[in-house]
């Protein structure tokens, strides 16, 4: 079959590569291999998105839809009910924001549970097993979430909230980002990190700049076509892992004996049908997880600064999940269909990728050259300008009175689209390099903790703001504005751990 031929090559090219870890330098290997992980992460990220991207709009299209017929049964029968003046009553809407709300809500709980474990499994076992097993959750949970809207007409909407669980395999999001960014940082160096992380998350905004505006188009005639297209997309994300070498032997080079010991050790030795041996494995892995989890709280206790910035992630997340009802907001406020709505994705995907790929590039440039700053010194300052933008731009898109307002709030909104990168290079610059890996965990399990409160809470601002009605319908940025405000301060008020060369210090 083809897909144990690619299971072959890559068990091949990771051996190879633990052959050449025997007496290699680190850094050569690393250079070996970074184009190729480097563009297979690009390449991931991209898949994902696309699918992501194409999945959002005809799912809160047919929810809708769903809601409608429920609560209205005269409704229009149509697939989308776009033009059903009934569907965009506050009963339908507040229902549409507290279902999607609390799905984000139980969507962190698997991430919640399994961030930290599986972070720790990657800096045992590997980065590529943890990967797999991630993006195998999500695909289940999507194809689980396809099924009950098909079959909507006997099973509750409310049903889709337990698509979560199966997000219980490899962790969810949470941990494919933080893998993502690990292979990242294992084989790119400290100066260029930032630098990568500002091109793959303008990979993700290009995918999203795509994605928007296609599904759009092929929602005008059926929802339904661009969810199978989603599907088929994550699906190619899952099977594009079989691709990456495994990166974490490039931190320590070790005896082959010593790593089948570490990795191995009984439970890949003998009859697999004793059950003594299971009993064994049950126990190594149950000590394994324990000394894991003492290992990250004895990191946090050790690193309480760092554990301090990483809570400014909380909050920055709660104010980004503010995005998610983005396409909602517009066309409750504005009238807008949900196809029309979506081409404000591209608008701020396009800004984002300005962002990204030119302003914070030049900038970062103008500080390092021009006024001497380290590199570390040059993230810092770029994410506390980062969190005051987004204020801002919260505030403009909370008060737009139409669509030209809103377009130009979501353009000044992406100016600030590089502060979670920022953050994530900052804090993967100020740790050893063997805790990599569970730092950017933390890091994943921060957002999932941000994102599990800022679905109810972003949801109820929007219930409270259509119910009230005029320019209140805009609270839920009003809301997203004050976590930004919170986040900034948490900034503003961290002091690097030690002292480095710049005109301008933190």
């Amino acid at each position: 079959m083809p897909v144990e031929v690619f299971v072959d090559t890559a068990h091949e090219q990771s051996s190879l590569l633990r052959e050449a870890t025997e007496g290699s330098p680190p850094e050569d290997l690393r250079a070996l291999v970074r184009p190729k992980v480097v563009i297979l992460s690009f390449v991931l990220i991209c898949l994902a998105e696309l699918g992501q991207g194409m999945w959002m709009p005809p799912l809160n299209a047919l929810l809708e839809s769903i809601i409608c017929r429920k609560l209205h049964p005269g409704a229009a029968a149509s697939g989308v009910l776009a033009e059903d003046s009934m569907c965009k009553n506050p009963d339908v809407q507040s229902y549409l924001a507290m279902l999607r709300g609390w799905a984000t809500t139980f969507k962190c709980i698997p991430a919640i549970l399994g961030a930290v474990p599986f972070g720790i499994l990657s800096d045992r076992w590997g980065r590529r097993p943890v990967l797999a097993l991630a993006l195998l959750g999500m695909n289940l949970s999507f194809m689980f979430t396809y099924l009950v809207l098909l079959l909507s007409d006997v099973i509750p909407i409310w049903v889709v909230w337990l698509s979560s669980a199966f997000m219980l395999i490899g962790g969810g999001g949470a941990t494919t980002g933080a893998m993502v960014y690990t292979f990242l940082a294992d084989v790119v160096p400290v100066a260029e990190r930032a630098t990568i992380f500002f091109q793959l998350n303008s990979v993700f905004l290009v995918s999203e700049m795509i994605a928007g505006p296609l599904a759009g188009i092929m929602m005008e005639k059926s929802p339904w076509p661009p969810l199978a297209v989603a599907l088929a997309l994550l699906l190619l994300a899952n099977l594009s892992v079989l691709l990456f070498p495994e990166t974490l032997e490039l931190h320590q080079p070790r005896g082959q004996e010593a790593r089948q010991q570490e990795r191995g050790g009984p439970c890949q030795n003998g009859n697999d049908d004793s059950r003594d041996l299971k009993a064994a494995c049950v126990q190594r892995l149950a000590r394994k997880a324990i000394d894991g989890l003492a290992e990250v709280w004895g990191f946090v206790l050790g690193n309480q600064s760092l554990a301090f910035l990483m809570t400014s992630l909380v909050f920055v997340i709660l104010g980004r999940f503010v995005q998610e009802l983005l396409l909602q907001y517009a066309t409750k406020r504005y009238g807008w269909t949900w196809s029309r709505a979506t081409f404000l994705l591209t608008i701020r995907s396009a800004s984002s990728l300005v962002t990204l790929l030119v302003i914070l590039p030049t900038l970062s440039w103008l500080c390092v050259n021009r006024l001497r700053m380290s590199g570390v010194a040059k993230d810092m300052w770029l994410a506390r300008i980062s969190g005051i933008v987004l204020v801002i731009a919260c505030l403009l898109i909370a008060f737009a009175v139409n669509g030209y307002l809103l377009s130009a709030g979501l353009v000044w909104f992406a100016l600030g689209s590089g502060l979670t990168s920022l953050i994530r290079s900052l804090l993967n610059a100020l740790v050893e390099e063997h805790h990599v890996g569970t730092v950017n965990t933390l890091v994943g399990f921060m957002e999932m903790v941000g994102l599990m409160g800022a679905g109810p809470l972003l949801a109820e601002s929007l219930s409270i703001g259509l119910n009230m009605g005029g320019l209140w319908i805009g609270l839920p940025f009003i809301t997203a504005g004050l976590f930004f405000r919170i986040s900034t301060l948490i900034m503003w008020t961290f002091r690097l751990p030690e002292r480095r060369e710049s005109v301008l210090e933190p």
